[in-house]
């Protein structure tokens, strides 16, 4: 459901968006739905109406604030356990006086970096140090607030694409108890080497990559019938009985083509045990 749908700012969904308006500049107010198009076209979206648990494309500067954002309303929120994981070198320093002012707000936090940031925590016994230099996790930026009101943004690099000087990723965010607790999990299981990959992650990623694709086929096959009835139109003779059972029958194939594309999806998804 859009935020404009929430009228008050109660809500965690319109809270995060609103706070992470007033952090970017009115440029990056736009963002790229992943993995979608629209007459071939990307598909961009005004911050205010982004939904939970679709993936975007994020530029550095929105990447980061929704990630700050989290941190900043789950320390406001106070209780409960703050993950963060800062892959990137000199994130975690660049951090270092917000989650040493969260640290007296929240009940635990856990940040996740590349080699040792022990540094950044001083002797704060509220505060866990993972160095995930050789786990799966290092491929992601995310933070993590469970507690009361749970909120979760998370995304990974995308290389290709990627511009000169500038990284961009595809990712999500979620204010969904249920979501936030599977990826909550899915971080657990990856920190004691008990999984190789973040499976809510990689779910969500192919469920959104499947309905998109079955848009996209849809958006094509309406463009051929579309020619086609114009076509009849013009010159409504050439619109025989045998061309239309063909053009039925055409319909009904795709049809059934449409139906295996999320079929698939899902014998991937057991293929490799997601």
């Amino acid at each position: 459901m859009p935020a404009s749908m929430y009228r008050g700012q109660t809500n965690p969904l319109w809270e995060l968006l609103g706070d992470v308006k007033h952090r970017v500049p009115p440029g990056s107010r736009m963002i790229q739905e992943a993995f979608t198009t629209e007459h071939r076209r990307p598909v961009f979206v005004k911050l205010s109406e982004l939904t939970p648990e679709t993936f975007y494309q994020f530029d550095e500067i929105t990447a980061q604030a929704f990630h700050d954002a989290v941190i900043d309303i789950g320390a406001r929120d106070g209780g409960g356990r703050l993950t963060v994981c800062c892959p990137f070198p000199g994130e975690v320093h660049a951090q270092q006086r917000r989650l040493q002012r969260v640290a007296g707000k929240v009940d635990h936090i856990r940040v996740l970096t590349i080699g040792s940031a022990r540094a950044v925590g001083g002797r704060d016994t509220a505060m866990d140090f993972y160095d995930i230099a050789a786990n799966p996790l290092a491929r992601y930026s995310f933070a993590i607030k469970e507690g009361a009101r749970p909120l979760l943004f998370i995304c990974r690099e995308d290389r290709r694409l990627r511009t000169v000087g500038a990284r961009r990723s595809a990712g999500f965010f979620a204010v969904s108890r249920e979501v936030v607790e599977e990826v909550a999990d899915d971080v657990e299981l990856l920190l004691r080497g008990a999984a190789t990959t973040l499976v809510t992650f990689d779910e969500l990623e192919l469920l959104h990559r499947t309905t998109q694709r079955v848009t996209r086929e849809l958006e094509s096959y309406s463009r051929r019938m579309e020619g086609a009835v114009r076509r009849a139109r013009r010159r409504p003779e050439l619109l025989t009985p045998a061309r239309f059972d063909r053009i039925v029958g055409q319909a009904i194939a795709k049809m059934g083509q449409l139906k295996e594309i999320p079929r698939r999806a899902l014998q991937s998804i057991e293929k490799s045990g997601f």
